[in-house]
């Protein structure tokens, strides 16, 4: 029974915290999503090109179909201004994410299996996700090369 009861809180304590503290921003020279505006202002791209900022303090979404890693590039991933909790955030954002890729693709299959959606839309999710797993680890060698520059203290 304590054994139970601690799982219990300790599933309750973990489901209480936040699940990302940060999230992605698409910085495009024409138009930026209006959270990511205070992130992407001082990112001066050129026409047509990308850059992909974190909003340390944001909240991503994560949510069937739904996802950080969707979208766009993460090959210009910009975390020049992270310090060490920040890359903690990024990092938890990063495999949070990753999971969601990994649940849409499970459900995807499952999908076409039952009949639920057909060989064109597989192929499309598929696409997805292999852009997505290319990003999460474009994300993580970013991450990686910030985390090996942060001075330790």
């Amino acid at each position: 029974m304590r054994r139970f009861l601690g799982l219990a809180g300790l599933g309750l304590l973990l489901t209480s915290a936040p699940v990302n503290a940060a999230s992605l921003c698409n910085c495009c020279a024409k138009g930026t999503a209006q959270g990511c505006s205070a992130v992407c202002s001082p990112v001066k791209p050129a026409t047509g090109q990308c850059i992909a900022k974190v909003d340390y303090t944001g909240e991503a979404v994560i949510a069937d179909g739904e996802n950080p890693l969707y979208g766009f590039s993460l090959l210009s991933l910009d975390l020049s201004d992270a310090a060490l909790p920040e890359l903690e955030g990024v990092r938890r954002l990063l495999e949070n994410s990753r999971r969601g890729v990994e649940k849409d693709r499970k459900t995807s299959a499952r999908d076409f299996r039952t009949g639920r959606i057909d060989a064109s839309t597989l192929a499309v999710n598929t696409k997805r996700y292999e852009n997505a797993i290319v990003n999460y680890y474009l994300g993580l060698r970013a991450y990686r090369d910030r985390l090996a520059a942060v001075p330790k203290k």
